[in-house]
């Protein structure tokens, strides 16, 4: 049986474990975030990656951001993870898929495909959509969440709050 003392104890520890600033917040949900950055790099590696050289330019699994701040950089205790701005077209390619070959009119080149259209580079391929981002954030909710609850729970104890 819980005597009244207790239940008050639990109380006013659990007031102070929902009281968290955002910096704490953003503590939580970064190890979420760090969490998806890793599964977003192994994913792309494993299906999407070519080994080639890229000099300067890191491939697309190389330039998988996060952040502990919301996307305009302000710190509300959000996090965010996703793609270097350079490389954020070809995760979309990738994500969506492409339905045509691009062509590009103002090229001077007398290339042509069957109806007439100019295009720049013969050969080139439409890309079947691989909806990877939402693979990797599903399949890996538990993993965040446990990343979570264990920075939650290193804060907390951090905050002297326990039993909640």
């Amino acid at each position: 049986m819980v005597s009244i003392v207790d239940l008050g104890d639990w109380a006013d520890n659990l007031e102070k474990a929902y009281d968290l600033p955002l910096k704490d917040q953003a503590r939580i949900t970064d190890a979420g975030a760090k969490v998806l950055k890793k599964n977003m790099e192994s994913y792309i590696r494993e299906r999407h990656y070519t080994n080639r050289k890229t000099g300067n330019d890191p491939h697309l699994a190389d330039s998988v951001i996060e952040k502990p701040t919301n996307i305009n950089g302000s710190i509300d205790g959000t996090s965010t993870v996703g793609f270097d701005p350079k490389k954020a077209y070809i995760a979309r390619f990738i994500s969506d898929g492409t339905r045509h070959v691009v062509y590009d009119a103002s090229v001077t080149r007398t290339r042509h495909d069957k109806a007439g259209n100019l295009y720049a580079r013969g050969g080139r391929k439409a890309i079947n959509g691989d909806d990877f981002i939402n693979k990797v954030r599903n399949a890996c909710l538990n993993e965040m969440f446990k990343a979570e609850n264990a920075e939650y729970q290193k804060i907390l104890k951090e905050k002297g709050v326990s039993g909640v």
